[in-house]
């Protein structure tokens, strides 16, 4: 009988799909050993709204799963995404008696003590809390360490949710045996799964697309120096396309699906007829139009991610796009043209099959790469103070 301690799984609770990958120790290394991906129910933007649908929906996917794998883990990491998450920036400061003080190693360790222990109101969750720079006595400088100075300042990016909506998710997946033992933001755990860290030591945005919400993170010299969520995904671009051209749902979709945004070349066909047979019914729509459309949407989307991170696009060396929303044809080249950086859509970069290399997978597959090789500039503060408080809810 294998140990569901030998085990681990990432769950990923999204509001169009909920994607599971379970893994197994094996000495020092570790196995993937099965995955699975089925429709979800009762989530929206992040948030439980329907908890009996959710729950039905976990019931069967936990059913098939120990059916098809046996024994499940005990652990699961899961990430967060949704409009319940606010990013903000704070500075911290650490003064010296001695004007003439060198700083030490000892002394960052203190400020960062320091920074990790931050009081926030009762009713929000610390998910990530680091310093993207620090400035000595007004300066900004890249190494602190052997400075002298009378004061030194952290400036720091904090990420952080509304305790309720995190405390129902965490009953939803507790109420069926597992202990979420880490809560991690999803743009990070993509961006391990996607980048690699000569990316994230040179600076990289990474942008997860959804369904119905997009999370971006910024690394610079393996530092988050910027992340946030908005309520914006894909099914965005297939509501446009509905009301834009007066389709249907499901034909809109298939045309964002086939045609993605369309390249507008003497080769180009002017027109594109929606169902495809030109039976009766069938209506053909202008290709430019499905093009304005799509591309205005993109650029408004990385429009905003690019006025959200401000002075630190300057820092970017590449932009990678993943989730199930950057599938659509051509949108690495409008996030291109808007951050003036190579951009890529991109799934793991790690050896998986075929299946796994979907960016749909690629934050699943940043849960485990955090679980099992936990990154430095992962939220280290999920497996503390949130796991702590989490208890103290379900204690009470």
């Amino acid at each position: 009988m294998v140990s569901r301690r030998n085990r681990f799984g990432a769950l990923d609770i999204g509001s169009q799909s909920i994607t599971f990958l379970l893994g197994e120790r094996v000495g020092a290394q570790f196995n993937l050993i099965g995955h699975a991906q089925v429709p979800s129910a009762g989530v929206q933007k992040g948030r439980i709204e329907d908890a009996k649908a959710l729950s039905a929906v976990l019931r069967d996917l936990f059913t098939d799963l120990s059916k098809r794998f046996g024994t499940l883990p005990q652990d699961l990491t899961l990430s967060q995404s949704g409009t319940h998450l606010q990013s903000t920036s704070f500075e911290l400061l650490l003064p010296f008696s001695d004007f003439r003080h060198r700083i030490e190693q000892n002394d960052l360790e203190r400020l960062h003590r320091l920074i990790a222990e931050k009081e926030l109101p009762p009713e929000v969750v610390s998910l990530h809390i680091s310093p993207k720079f620090y400035t000595v006595n007004g300066a900004r400088v890249e190494q602190p360490i052997g400075q002298e100075a009378n004061q030194i300042t952290a400036h720091c990016d904090l990420l952080f949710g509304k305790a309720q909506p995190i405390r129902d998710q965490l009953h939803a997946v507790n109420q069926f045996g597992f202990s979420v033992r880490h809560l991690v933001f999803s743009a990070m755990a993509s961006a391990l799964a996607v980048t690699m860290p000569v990316e994230r030591e040179n600076g990289v945005c990474a942008i997860d697309i959804g369904a119905q919400m997009t999370d971006y993170v910024v690394y610079k010299r393996h530092t988050v120096v910027a992340s946030g969520t908005f309520p914006v995904g894909g099914q965005n671009f297939t509501r446009d396309v509905c009301s834009g051209l007066r389709i249907l749902d499901q034909d809109a979709e298939r045309l964002k699906c086939e045609y993605g945004i369309p390249n507008l070349t003497p080769e180009t066909p002017e027109e594109i007829w929606v169902v495809g047979d030109r039976s009766i019914g069938d209506k053909a729509v202008k290709t430019k139009n499905l093009r304005t459309i799509l591309l205005a949407r993109a650029q408004e989307l990385f429009g905003y991610v690019s006025k959200c991170i401000g002075n630190e696009k300057e820092l970017l060396s590449g932009v990678v796009l993943t989730g199930g929303g950057a599938l659509l044809k051509n949108i690495e080249k409008i996030a291109a043209e808007t951050f003036c950086c190579d951009c890529c859509v991109r799934g793991s970069v790690a050896p998986v099959n075929e299946t796994l290399k979907s960016p749909t997978y690629a934050t699943c597959l940043g849960l485990l790469q955090y679980t099992l090789q936990p990154d430095p500039t992962a939220p280290k503060t999920t497996a503390t103070s949130v796991w702590k408080r989490m208890c103290d809810w379900f204690k009470g």
